[in-house]
C-alpha cells in the first residue's frame, strides 16, 4: 500500500466512525446502521466494511472514542489533586457529569453487547483497565500494604457502586436522585467506600 493509499484508507475510517459517533450522540445504539452511516460519511457500504468487518465492530470503535473522552476528562481533572480522597470524588463528579452531557454515547458504551461467543477484543479490554487506574491509584495511596488482586477487586467495586448510582439518576428510577442532591450524594458514597 502507497502512502496515498494508506492517508486514503485512514481518511475513509475516521469519516465513517465520526458519522457512526455522530448517529450515536443523535440516536443512541439503535441508531447505527451501516448503510445509514455509510451514506453520511459519503462512501459505500463496502468502503465501510472494509474497515469494520461488522456492526459490532463499528460500535466497539465508537464505544473506545467514549472511553477515551472519559478517560480525558478524568486526567483533566484530576490534575494536580493531590489528596486521594478528593482526587476520587473529583472523578466520580467527572463520570456523573460525562454520563449527563453524553447520555446517548454514555448509554450505548453500556448497552452495547457482542453476541454469545464473540469475545471482546484484549484492545477494548486493555481502555476499560485503563480507565479503571484513574481508580485503582489513589486507592493505593489510602491502603499501601492492599495486594494487587484486593485493589482490582475494591476498584471495580467501587466503580461498581458510582456507576450504578448514576445509572439508576439518569434512567430517572424511583428511587433515583438529582441536582445537587445528587451530587452531596455522590461524594458521600465515596467517603463511605473509602473508610477503614
Amino acid at each position: 500500500m502507497t502512502a496515498l493509499q494508506k492517508a486514503k484508507s485512514e481518511e475513509t475510517q475516521r469519516r465513517v466512525l465520526e458519522a457512526a459517533i455522530a448517529a450515536v450522540e443523535a440516536g443512541g445504539l439503535e441508531a447505527v446502521n451501516i448503510r445509514k452511516i455509510a451514506a453520511e460519511a459519503g462512501y459505500s457500504v463496502g468502503s465501510v466494511y472494509k474497515h469494520y468487518t461488522d456492526q459490532d465492530a463499528l460500535l466497539l470503535a465508537v464505544n473506545s472514542v467514549t472511553l477515551g473522552r472519559i478517560k480525558t476528562a478524568m486526567a483533566e481533572a484530576t490534575q494536580g489533586i493531590e489528596d486521594p480522597v478528593a482526587a476520587l470524588k473529583v472523578l466520580a463528579q467527572t463520570y456523573l457529569n460525562f454520563a449527563n452531557n453524553n447520555r446517548l454515547l454514555w448509554t450505548t458504551l453500556f448497552g452495547h453487547f457482542l453476541p454469545e461467543g464473540k469475545p471482546v477484543p484484549d484492545w477494548h479490554i486493555q481502555e476499560n483497565i485503563a480507565l479503571l487506574g484513574f481508580i485503582a491509584a489513589p486507592l493505593k495511596v489510602l491502603n499501601p500494604d492492599m495486594n494487587e488482586e484486593t485493589l482490582t477487586i475494591r476498584t471495580r467495586t467501587c466503580f461498581a457502586a458510582v456507576h450504578g448510582l448514576v445509572a439508576i439518576s439518569l434512567e430517572g428510577r424511583f428511587v433515583s436522585l438529582s441536582g445537587e442532591t445528587l451530587e452531596q450524594e455522590m461524594d458521600f458514597l465515596v467517603e463511605q467506600l473509602v473508610r477503614n
